[in-house]
Parts: structure tokens; C-alpha cells; sequence
């Protein structure tokens, strides 16, 4: 079966793209241009790194979700308690949704379907795997050192915190969520039959 993007992926692209975009309009509109370290910039500069690690978070959570209902279809009838716990068995111990989106998350919640993840994105993107895999360990460092003011890691933070930054990395993302999503499709694919 030819693959087709998740409902997660057209999301991330739809209505979580709208909300990035939203912030960068705001960005444009208080910069108005200027270049410069005013302390208004780097606040929203980091309020753009700190929206994007919780979107991209979101997507890799209802993919999970996606996975999740894929393995438990059929297994009960809709409302059926069988099914709610089934359901829940997955989703309670899932990291992703207490914390973020890093590489060790993702193998994590994935491997509760029997998935090794970060083999099968290397099995699928040979050249991309190890790459992304520190991308997101920079993109969470950065957003940690963020959301807890911890001055001491947001100097070490390799790439300055700019809008250049941003959309750079932003469009990394497009990248890892779609070779993600191609990914966890095909395994459900060949595992299950289906896939979303």
C-alpha cells in the first residue's frame, strides 16, 4: 500500500504550522526589522524555540496515539472498558506526554508496540539517522535551558537563538516529522497490515 501522511503529520503541517507562523508574525510586528540583542527580541526568540520543541512534541504524541489505535483495533468494541484499558496501558507509561520529545522518549514509547525505533530510522534514512537523533537532543537541551532560566546551559547552546535559527531548525523538523511519520507507518504497515 503506497504510504500516506498521518493525520499527525497533516496537522503538524496545518494547525500547528499556523501556530508558529502566528508566532512569527508577532515576532515581526514587535522587531519591526531591527536588528540587534534588545531584551524584547531574545524573549520572543526563545518563545519560538520553547512553541516549536511543544509542537513538534505534540505531533510525535498523536503519532503514538495513531499507533496506539492501530494496535488496538478490533480488540474490543468502542466504549468497551476492554478497550479503554488496552488504551490506556499504552498511553499512561508514555513519556512523551510528561516530558519532552528527545531521542530516548521516542524509542521508549515506540517500543511499546515491539518497534526499535532509531534502527528503523536508520534502517529507512541511513545518512539522516544519527543527525537527527542530535538535533533533537540539541533542540530539547536548548528548550530546557529555556523553561527553567538555566543561564548556564543556554550559554552553551551551540546555535544562537535567533529567527534565522528558528526557521533553520523549524524546517529541520518538517524534516524529521515526515521521515518519522514514514517510518512508524511502514512498521505498522508490515507489522499490523494497516497503518492509519
Amino acid at each position: 500500500m503506497p504510504y500516506k501522511p498521518s493525520p499527525a503529520l497533516q496537522k503538524w503541517r496545518s494547525d500547528r504550522a499556523n501556530r508558529l507562523d502566528e508566532l512569527v508574525a508577532v515576532h515581526g510586528k514587535v522587531v519591526g526589522g531591527r536588528r540587534g540583542r534588545q531584551y524584547a527580541t531574545e524573549q520572543l526568540n526563545h518563545a519560538l524555540f520553547v512553541a516549536l520543541a511543544g509542537e513538534f512534541q505534540g505531533y510525535c504524541r498523536e503519532l503514538h496515539d495513531l499507533g496506539v489505535f492501530a494496535f488496538t483495533d478490533g480488540l474490543a468494541s468502542p466504549g468497551d472498558p476492554r478497550l479503554v484499558n488496552a488504551r490506556s496501558a499504552y498511553i499512561r507509561p508514555r513519556k512523551l506526554s510528561t516530558g519532552n520529545a528527545s531521542p530516548t522518549a521516542l524509542s521508549n514509547d515506540f517500543k511499546m508496540f515491539q518497534m526499535s525505533f532509531w534502527p528503523a530510522i536508520k534502517a529507512m534514512y541511513p545518512a539522516k539517522s544519527s543527525p537527527w537523533n542530535d538535533f533533537l537532543a540539541n533542540l530539547n537541551e536548548a528548550r530546557n535551558a529555556i523553561a527553567h532560566r538555566d543561564e548556564t546551559k543556554l550559554a552553551a547552546v551551540t546555535d544562537p537563538l535567533t529567527l534565522a535559527t528558528f526557521k533553520r531548525w523549524r524546517s529541520t523538523l518538517n524534516g524529521i516529522a515526515s521521515g518519522i511519520d514514514k517510518v512508524v507507518g511502514a512498521y505498522l504497515q508490515d507489522t499490523l497490515g494497516k497503518s492509519w
